[in-house]
């Protein structure tokens, strides 16, 4: 795991400026990698003065150069390093072949680094027992191939000095780890992290208010906007591709077409299916144990999570520490759970009890961590301390379960959110509001959705996606960024859309695509690494969701009990008291602790410059009349400070 950073320049010598944004932006990502660091750049660059006056400043050996023209476009790049595979000097990075002729950074693990190694090593030397130098070797051997081959969580940069500089970008195919790029032209910059690309110097720190309205839409900001303008995330399941004569992309993995083969494959019964998944699931536990460190869990007391602890738990030599959260607020705790799984599995349970006080008073250095705008990610980092607390560097998280095993209502609900959407787009504006509070007092997945009745209007999975996980409708998004302008307003974001057999497959697909890509992932990502604590998700191990996600929807739902599948796969190893009752999710008492601080919070929103005041009040009066989830409040308030940070990153870049 680590961060990185690099400056590709497509014409003209690396000057000191590439150099030192370089440097900048490594050390806003320090959190990411505090283990290491390395450096590399051209090697007449070191004959430059201002450089070399530059790189005084650093120890030497954390340098490297690359056989370069002094008129042939350049990079630069560099690693922050978590080292968790292959500890030593040897796993440093940038880290280059043997010639120095091709190098790599990358961001993440390739869980299967030791099968790819064992395919190479007849035709390539090897340094290190780093994944980092099995991708490199891959790389000069199968060339661009390798992202294919490729199975876990990563972020990359691979460079080609000679015979023509070149450098490919990559990103794993759920986009469990991030890529950020910029470019004007001359230059393209890329990092892990936003805020990372706001220190460099070379990209404007220009604001993307079409990215804010979206936050308030959905609670995260969805691909390919992100809250600067011009800075966009590197697509899931894609290589850039950049040389002297620009960037270009190209798809390695699609989510649909992935889905689509494995259905010309997939088990013909229940019972072949539940061995096969049994199979797939012991074989991603096996691969994401895969660590020079102790690797522990997140315990909610879920299906999910215990699911995981019941798979890893048995195949580690020492007890697995587990970590879960509690609070005074018994109704909404599921700590009795977690300690239920743990006892069964004999791990060391540690329990951190969050009192409401001072986890507000740690509000600004969670925020300083946002990289971008969240209504979710508390909780991740409230675990993700305690698990550095606990000395932990690798924890497992139950990401991924309730979208690939179809745990979340909504989806057992499609088809009675179908038949409401066809009916309500034949009726008039009037007619569908009515009928939709009135639905609301017997369905509380509408109940969300009174004021968003607009959505409606369109037969679709995506006006039903919107109706279950939006917050403000664009109308109702734009009053509260007082925009005059209906520029945005109209235009609700279109989310990226695989193609399905039915409402259910659909509404999958777009929790795969946005709720897990631009919020989970991303948050689960800089809320762990903020605290230097690389999370690793086993239910996203691409070839388990391609083969889940290809079955019959009859094998993933069953009146009697959630996500069957997952269940007979489990064959009895999760206690019946974990599963056999009413879902609660991995979530904090945040509608409590709000109305307790509401005065407070209220007037640090008003003080906000990009919100409307009178819209604020709206949202926090409707909060406590019971009419607006807490979601809608704290989402205005996260966007408030937010402002303050981007404010501060700006500062910082002048």
């Amino acid at each position: 795991m680590c961060g990185i950073a690099g400056v590709f320049k497509l014409s003209g010598a690396i000057t000191v400026g590439d150099v030192s944004a370089v440097l900048e932006m490594l050390d806003a990502q320090f959190h990411r990698g505090p283990d290491d660091w390395g450096l590399l750049l051209p090697r007449p660059a070191l004959d430059e003065p201002e450089i070399k006056t530059l790189l005084d400043r650093v120890d030497p050996t954390h340098v490297s150069t690359y056989p370069a023209t002094s008129s042939a476009p350049g990079v630069v790049l560099g690693s922050r390093r978590l080292a968790i595979i292959d500890r030593s000097f040897r796993g440093r990075m940038p880290m280059g072949t043997e010639h120095d002729e091709r190098w790599v950074v990358l961001n993440g693990e390739i869980y299967n680094h030791r099968e790819l190694r064992a395919e190479l090593e007849g035709v390539a030397t090897f340094r290190s027992h780093s994944d980092s130098e099995v991708l490199l070797q891959g790389w000069s051997r199968w060339g661009d191939g390798v992202a294919e081959r490729l199975r876990g969580m990563f972020a990359f940069a691979l460079f080609e000095a000679l015979p023509r500089p070149r450098l490919v970008l990559g990103r794993d195919r759920l986009g469990i780890k991030p890529l950020y790029t910029w470019g004007d032209g001359v230059r393209v910059v890329f990092a892990s992290e936003v805020r990372a690309l706001l220190v460099s110097g070379l990209v404007p720190s220009e604001a993307n208010p079409e990215a804010l309205l979206r936050f308030l839409e959905l609670g995260s900001v969805p691909a390919p906007l992100t809250t600067m303008k011009d800075v966009q995330p590197l697509p899931e399941g894609e290589l850039a591709h950049v040389d002297a004569r620009g960037m270009s992309r190209a798809r390695f993995w699609d989510l649909g077409e992935a889905v689509g083969r494995a259905r010309a494959t997939r088990p013909r019964s229940f019972e072949e299916a539940v061995t096969s998944t049994r199979a797939m699931l012991e074989e991603s536990m096996r691969l994401h144990l895969v660590s020079d460190v102790p690797v522990g869990a997140f315990l909610s007391g879920g299906v999910d999570s215990a699911s995981m602890v019941a798979l890893a738990a048995p195949q580690l030599e020492r007890p697995m520490t587990t970590l879960t959260v509690t609070f005074d607020e018994a109704e909404l705790s599921e700590a009795h759970y977690a300690r239920m799984v743990a006892e069964r599995y004999r791990t060391d349970h540690r329990e951190v009890r969050l009192q409401p006080g001072a986890v507000f008073d740690d509000l600004p250095q969670m925020f300083a961590a946002m990289d971008q705008p969240t209504v979710d990610g508390l909780n991740v980092w409230c675990v993700s301390r305690a698990a550095r607390d606990a000395g932990l560097r690798v924890v497992l998280s139950g990401l991924g379960g309730d979208e690939v095993f179809w745990g979340y209502r909504h989806v057992r609900f499609a088809p009675a959110l179908e038949a409401v959407c066809r009916i309500m787009s034949s009726l008039p504006p009037s007619t569908r509001r009515t009928l939709v509070r009135a639905a609301a007092r017997g369905a509380p997945v509408l109940r969300a959705g009174l004021d968003r009745a607009a959505y409606l209007e369109d037969p679709s999975a995506l006006s039903a996606y919107f109706l279950v996980r939006g917050l403000f409708t664009p109308g109702q998004a734009s009053r509260l960024l007082g925009l005059s302008s209906t520029e945005f307003a109209n235009a609700p974001v279109r989310l990226p859309y695989a193609g399905s057999d039915g409402m259910r497959e659909a509404l999958t697909t777009y929790d795969i695509t946005h709720y897990l890509g631009n919020q989970l992932l991303r948050d689960g990502d800089v809320m762990s690494m903020a605290h230097s604590v690389e999370m690793r998700v086993p239910y996203l191990d691409h070839p388990l969701v391609e083969r889940v996600m290809s079955l019959p929807a009859r094998y993933k739902l069953a009146k009697e009990r959630p996500k069957p599948l997952l269940l007979s796969a489990l064959d009895g190893r999760i206690p019946r008291g974990v599963w056999d009752r009413r879902k609660m999710g991995f979530t904090l008492p945040m509608a409590r602790w709000m109305r307790a601080r509401e005065p407070e919070l209220r007037t640090i929103c008003h003080e906000s410059k990009q919100l409307d005041a009178r819209a604020v009040d709206r949202v926090w009066n409707g909060f406590l009349r019971g009419r607006h989830h807490w979601s809608r409040p704290w989402a205005v308030y996260v966007l408030s400070q937010f402002e303050a940070g981007l404010k501060r990153n700006a500062s910082r870049a002048r």
